[in-house]
């Protein structure tokens, strides 16, 4: 029996390979419909359906997917962005009557994730480790709660509490001269002096101070259900940054596996998700980011051997697991690929 999923935020650039791997579950009996709100999303091309659709902040949007699921016959929604996430947690209730599952949690438990500081309170109440970190909500407390880290740390850390991808970030280094992004990605290295003369006065409240954690690096997909995870793969990244996915290695690694255990837990997830993971300079593995959707790199665990996107439909049907051996010591690679479509309408 066909199964359909729809997905969102199809113009990733790891969207094509993810679709792809859907399509191939049972057996080739996945249907998938991809949404964005360009037109010219690369994933269309790899999908069985595209549509438009407004922004994930649109006031349309969750209207938009709740018409292509009773259209579609779509027996799954899985949002492949936090605005997604959020605005589709939202409006559960008419994604559900339309016919299809949200493979999300509920509303206020995404919120949470979406927030890094009520994110560690959170998990400081569950008791899990996490960075020496402070908030501050003005320019005044930044000042002072930023010479606290630099007289206590040296290097640290600024970053908006809610923000993707490393947006707005700033890490302060003794070593660091003009600012620089961090191996390619949106992350501003600098030294003091240059963060409070060319930035502190621009920062956008509230924000987090935090000790500067360092490599090695983590994503951990995780797939859940009332809290207990199902299945989980944590990926050493091969660029620290995350942005851009450069690879990973495949380690499941029983503290990082008991540090998944333990986030699921407290937050009582179902469905799928991303934690990203760096360690202290003690070497103590702590959380950085719990994203309420899944990464676009879990593809590479896929590939590697763990068949996450077979376990979320049989998540969806309320059919137990397949057990399996994780793998090991995987290392997956991306490349860039091409495919050529046919009066493809986009000039």
């Amino acid at each position: 029996m066909t199964f359909r999923i729809l997905v969102t935020s199809a113009g990733g650039a790891l969207s094509p390979l993810n679709i792809r791997l859907m399509k191939q579950c049972r057996d080739g009996q996945v249907r998938v419909l991809a949404v964005d709100q360009r037109k010219d999303a690369a994933g269309r091309y790899f999908a069985d359906e595209f549509a438009q659709v407004p922004s994930g902040t649109d006031a349309g949007y969750a209207g938009a997917i709740a018409e292509l699921v009773a259209r579609h016959g779509i027996d799954l929604v899985m949002p492949w962005s936090d605005e997604e996430a959020l605005a589709l947690a939202a409006a559960r209730a008419s994604i559900e009557q339309a016919g299809a599952g949200l493979a999300c949690a509920e509303l206020e438990t995404l919120q949470v994730m979406s927030d890094k500081a009520r994110s560690y309170d959170l998990l400081t109440r569950a008791g899990i480790t996490i960075p020496d970190w402070s908030k501050a909500g003005s320019r005044d407390e930044l000042t002072s709660v930023s010479d606290e880290f630099y007289r206590k740390h040296g290097d640290f850390a600024v970053k908006p509490t809610r923000a993707r991808g490393n947006r707005g970030t700033f890490v302060i280094r003794a070593d660091a001269g003009k600012a620089v992004p961090y191996l390619g990605s949106r992350e501003l290295h600098m030294n003091y002096d240059m963060f409070r003369r060319d930035h502190l006065a621009d920062m956008a409240f509230p924000v987090m101070v935090m000790e500067k954690l360092v490599p090695p690096a983590y994503d951990i997909d995780v797939l859940a259900k009332d809290g207990v995870m199902l299945r989980a793969m944590p990926r050493r990244r091969l660029n620290p940054a995350g942005v851009p996915f450069t690879g990973g290695v495949l380690e499941p690694q029983p503290e990082l596996m008991d540090i998944a255990g333990r986030i699921t837990k407290a937050l009582n997830l179902s469905w799928l998700y991303d934690y990203d993971i760096m360690t202290t300079r003690e070497g103590v593995p702590v959380p950085l980011e719990l994203n309420p959707r899944p990464s676009g790199s879990i593809a590479a665990a896929i590939l590697g051997g763990v068949p996450f996107y077979e376990d979320l439909i049989a998540l969806a049907e309320g059919k137990p697991l397949p057990q399996i051996s994780l793998p090991a010591d995987i290392t997956v690679i991306p490349f860039l690929d091409c495919r050529i479509v046919e009066n493809a309408g986009l000039s």
